[in-house]
């Protein structure tokens, strides 16, 4: 046997003896890579990271460099350099550090010497995008608050709000605010691991540590975020005046969350105040905090304002004030006022009344994903027999996750041959399908008797299962049981069915409910009703 082939097969045997065995990674081998020129998977240079026996100290160590770094990174670019570096040898993954690094290089004109740190910027950014969309359920992972933020800056977008969050899945995560060049405000949420697992570290065995203690811990410190969170917490258990003070720290900064926070316990305290001038001075400091976030590019808060305006809580001289911060807050994407005011348009109020704006609005919300949008279009397109096919498509979108209401709206459409070819089939279908998702419901059962009672339509007349799931609504919800315009449908079910004494008996309960003040406006109709049972005759009327 040849001297070769021994060795050989002394080492298959070594190998077979003992297995592939693989050197367990740690920071300190990935860093020496990195010295060398080699590319290190950056999940890998953060679990090894986060695995140092001194990760808090080295934790606490970037918190101080990060935010030293975020002051200086607009105004005082020559200050970075040595900033940045140190934040590097802390922790080589830091977006933060590399990002600093390139604005140093690149200001000097050191473009060379920019150019790998702008590579690890878009490594770095790419991992972080790679298992993750920025969502509440799926977070951005980032070592500390002050590296989320850069993630932002780097993409051209300015912080304007932040606080921390926790769950069972993410114990501390952070909502970020952010304004991009155009367009409206971004929310990103990021977990913040890292610094909770090294803070977890240090304080255990010498306090009860939780989510909620770093928090506090971090609050007591000036952390906007924190405080905002605590301000938070203090107003869901109605201890305002602390929570006031928590937020108004917090706002000083220009954090987005603590104004929007501020102005509705502010709004709730107006709501409740008896005395005049207290009330005012309530409205005063939710208007204040309002326009302060109304200045930071908030949509929610424009919206917010201009509902206020449009209700007159600032009197009616200043109503027409909320028509222009819909509009900006339509335009910056927020499918809630593009609602509005499609509703407002619709109707005349505030504004001339407009269809083709309306119709407009309704549009634009509904392609926002406002699912309230896309059902009141698709009653604006009955009301006004106006067709638009992408009306079903959004219904059918909605249907698929058993809404109720809108396969009502299907079957309405259908009916009718709005926006699709009539199919009284295909209506009666979808009518069905509310019902059977949705039993329960008291409108939508009521809503489909009536229109497979009454209809026009010779087709889509269905009087025994109308008749049926009435019957089963009245018998099980004493709510239903009691209400004028229920009674009056179960009625109508029961003379479609031929038994006209039934009929009168339950329309004669109808009436009597229909005493109350509040059901003035249909109480002539129920009388009515009542003429036509006791002369044998059915209610038949154009329906949907």
């Amino acid at each position: 046997m040849s001297g070769s082939l021994r060795t050989s097969l002394v080492v298959l045997a070594v190998v077979g003896l003992f297995g592939c065995q693989s050197v367990p990674l740690d920071y300190g081998m990935l860093t020496d890579k990195i010295s060398d020129g080699e590319l290190v998977p950056i999940d890998e240079l953060r679990s090894t990271f986060l695995e140092l026996e001194d990760l808090s100290e080295r934790i606490e160590r970037l918190i101080e460099l990060e935010s030293q770094a975020m002051q200086l990174v607009e105004d005082a670019p020559l200050k970075l350099g040595a900033i940045g570096q140190a934040i590097l040898d802390t922790y080589y993954g830091s977006l933060t550090g590399h990002y600093v690094l390139e604005r140093f290089y690149s200001h000097l004109e050191s473009f060379e010497a920019a150019t790998p740190h702008q590579e690890w910027l878009t490594r770095i950014r790419l991992d972080m995008e790679s298992d993750a969309t920025g969502s509440r359920d799926q977070p951005y992972p980032a070592m500390t608050a002050t590296e989320a933020q850069m993630y932002a800056i780097s993409l051209g977008m300015s912080p304007v709000g932040s606080i921390y969050e926790t769950s069972a899945q993410f114990p501390y995560s952070m909502l970020l605010q952010a304004h991009p060049r155009e367009g409206g405000i971004r929310n990103m949420h990021f977990d913040l691991h890292g610094v909770y697992e090294a803070m977890r570290r240090e304080f255990q065995g010498e306090m009860k540590f939780s989510p909620f203690a770093l928090i506090g811990y971090q609050a007591k410190r000036g952390d906007t975020a924190a405080q905002a969170a605590i301000g938070r917490f203090l107003a869901s258990q109605n201890r305002f005046d602390e929570a006031i003070n928590w937020l108004r720290g917090s706002s000083r900064t220009g954090n987005l969350q603590a104004n929007a926070m501020l102005a509705q316990i502010y709004l709730q305290r107006a709501s409740q105040e008896s005395d005049p001038d207290l009330k005012q001075a309530a409205l005063d400091e939710v208007l204040e905090n309002y326009l302060h976030a109304v200045a930071l590019g908030s949509t929610d808060a424009m919206y917010a304002l201009g509902v206020l305006y449009l209700n007159e809580h600032y009197g009616p001289d200043n109503k027409s004030s909320g028509v222009p911060l819909l509009k900006q807050a339509a335009e910056l994407e927020h499918s809630d006022a593009a609602m509005f005011l499609a509703h407002m348009h619709y109707t005349g109020e505030a504004v001339e009344r407009d269809l083709d704006a309306a119709s407009t609005y309704y549009v634009q919300s509904s392609e926002l994903e406002n699912a309230f949008a896309r059902r009141a279009y698709a009653r604006f397109l009955l009301a006004e027999q106006r067709a638009d096919p992408r009306a079903i498509a959004w219904l059918r979108e909605l249907a698929r996750d058993d809404d109720a209401e809108s396969m009502l709206l299907l079957g309405n459409l259908h009916a009718r041959g709005v926006g699709v070819k009539p199919s009284p089939r295909r209506a009666v279908g979808w009518y069905k399908d509310a019902v059977k998702v949705s039993p329960d419901d008291a409108n939508i059962v009521n809503e489909v008797t009536w229109t497979l009672t009454v209809s026009d339509l010779k087709r889509l007349k269905r009087a025994r299962y109308a008749l049926t799931i009435m019957d089963d609504l009245m018998s099980n919800d004493e709510d239903a049981r009691s209400k004028p315009e229920y009674l009056d449908t179960w009625a109508a079910a029961h003379a479609a069915n031929g038994d006209f004494g039934r009929a009168i008996s339950i329309q004669e309960e109808a009436v009597e409910a229909a005493k109350a003040e509040q059901y003035e406006s249909v109480r002539e109709i129920i009388e009515q009703h009542l003429d036509e049972f006791k002369n044998g005759r059915t209610i038949t009327e154009p329906a949907p």
